[in-house]
């Protein structure tokens, strides 16, 4: 796994373990900030930004939803 993927999903790991206080939000959190670190991205042009890294953001989320709930 890419070392910037990595980062995403443990960065999305830590930022869903928001579910377990507010349940299925934690989930749509960690949508809102992996999509808005991607336009972050494009608009300032300091990053690449790719669909596949909100993927790996948002992994965990889910994964941690059907663990924790």
């Amino acid at each position: 796994m890419a070392h910037d993927k990595l980062k995403h999903f443990f960065i999305g790991y830590f930022i869903s373990l928001s579910i377990v206080f507010i349940g299925v939000y934690g989930v749509f959190l960690t949508l809102a900030i992996a999509i808005a670190k991607e336009v972050y991205d494009k608009v300032s042009k300091r990053g690449t930004p790719e669909m596949l890294d909100i993927v790996y953001t948002v992994a965990p989320a889910v994964i941690n939803y059907f663990i924790f709930l």
